[in-house]
């Protein structure tokens, strides 16, 4: 296993959101769709996706992740996602909370 490099990112996503989605906005296969929006904007080699357990913020059809960059553990905060939105909110939202 390589060891991340520095800039990485972390995402990890509420198990328990991605169980509770309706069917149709994709639920545990949620993750692999936005792997594939992050890569199409060139942040896949950047990130690293995994779950975790419950965050605390049990939002309805929205799914909880958290953001941590490998260099600043500080900086861990927790967004919001659509799971319609097939990862571009996140995306939208890296660019604007993480340097880049």
């Amino acid at each position: 296993m390589s060891e991340p490099a520095s800039g990485d990112i972390q995402l990890k996503f509420c198990h328990r959101c991605l169980l509770r989605l309706r069917t149709e906005a994709g639920g545990i296969d949620l993750p692999r769709r936005i792997r594939e929006t992050l890569a199409a904007h060139g942040l896949r080699e950047r990130t690293r996706l995994g779950p975790t357990g419950c965050l605390g913020y049990c939002p309805v059809g929205l799914v909880s992740v958290m953001v941590r960059r490998e260099e600043a553990l500080d900086d861990t905060h927790v967004t919001l996602i659509d799971p319609e939105r097939d990862g571009e909110d996140l995306v939208e939202h890296l660019r604007r909370a993480v340097p880049l």
